[in-house]
């Protein structure tokens, strides 16, 4: 299990272009949340809203400012060489561009065995079977052992997916993290990606931090729900609950917000307001400015993360929606 306690992570960067002036922008305040053995958690939110930051910090490519997390009970503050090593064998990510998380002179055969290549000292891996491994890994993706050679731009979008899918399982891990997968693709291909997920998940037993602001998709494809908003959890629960008896009003609004699948309605929701600055942001409960529920504590501090239907089940709210 992954256990994230009370990440926090600020990033400073210029006023304006020929500003030495430098402001502080809050990407991620105290976020709590458990990925479970086997279990795919949706995490959902607004763009900026601090998802992919909250990945690349797991991923170890950001050092959080605050908290830690814990992985198979070794806790990240704590961490030798050996055990970064292990996790990151054990957490692959699938970035949301393939194109451009992969060098465009190394052919399919060097990206995919590339996680490989880099601990080859500690898997004492031949090449025979490196070549063998990449064929079965590609194989599983849909792709061929005859496409071995190619470069990456010979594919498709769709193909490339799968070969960055392939190159985050090659190695067999336990965790995925999906930073966007399908975005990035035409609806069509969409679909296929996201089958061949559910596939590959039923065949490897990966867990998998799935992130996307697909509301539809998150609900197909996960099995809980974290929802995000300028860099806070404000609510966590089952897939099949959060959307239809969700406490809180911005997890409420997102559902609504939705496109409704039957195109003569003309029903269609709008949130009210824009996201605040991560920069300048407002006192207590960031989405208090746009909230339809707001009482006198939503703008003096954040409210602590409350017990929902089941103990597995969250949300910080003053005043939360009737479920």
């Amino acid at each position: 299990m992954i256990s994230v306690q009370e990440i926090s992570k600020n990033f400073s960067v210029k006023k304006g272009f020929f500003s030495r002036e430098r402001m502080t922008v809050k990407a991620l305040q105290n976020v709590s949340l458990e990925i479970k053995e086997n279990e795919v958690l949706g995490l959902v939110g607004e763009s900026g809203s601090g998802k992919s930051t909250l990945a690349r910090v797991l991923m170890g490519l950001y050092r959080p400012d605050a908290g830690h997390f814990i992985f198979d009970g070794k806790d990240s503050r704590t961490m030798n060489v050996n055990d970064w090593q292990e996790l990151r064998r054990n957490l692959g990510i699938v970035f949301q561009d393939p194109a451009s998380s992969m060098n465009p002179w190394m052919t399919v055969e060097q990206i995919v065995s590339e996680p490989i290549v880099i601990r080859k000292k500690l898997l004492r891996m031949s090449r025979a079977a490196r070549r063998d491994r990449v064929a079965e890994i590609l194989a599983a993706t849909g792709l061929t052992a005859e496409q071995m050679p190619k470069k990456i731009h010979e594919f498709s979008g769709g193909q490339r997916q799968r070969i960055a899918i392939a190159r985050a399982l090659v190695l067999k891990p336990r965790y995925l993290i999906l930073d966007e997968p399908i975005s990035a693709l035409d609806v069509s291909i969409q679909a296929q990606i996201l089958n061949l997920l559910t596939d590959l998940r039923r065949e490897y037993r990966f867990a998998a931090l799935f992130i996307t602001h697909d509301l539809s998709v998150v609900r197909w494809f996960s099995d809980r729900v974290a929802v995000m908003y300028l860099g806070r959890i404000v609510e966590a629960a089952s897939a099949e609950y959060i959307f239809e008896k969700s406490r809180h009003p911005y997890t409420r609004a997102l559902a609504k917000s939705k496109l409704d699948t039957d195109f003569r309605s003309r029903d269609f929701y709008a949130l009210p307001g824009e996201i605040p600055s991560p920069v300048n942001q407002p006192p207590g409960c960031p989405f208090a400015p746009r909230c339809e529920n707001i009482v006198d504590d939503c703008s003096r501090e954040f409210p602590s993360q409350r017990t929902g239907v089941t103990a597995l089940d969250t949300y910080a709210c003053y005043n939360p929606v009737v479920a």
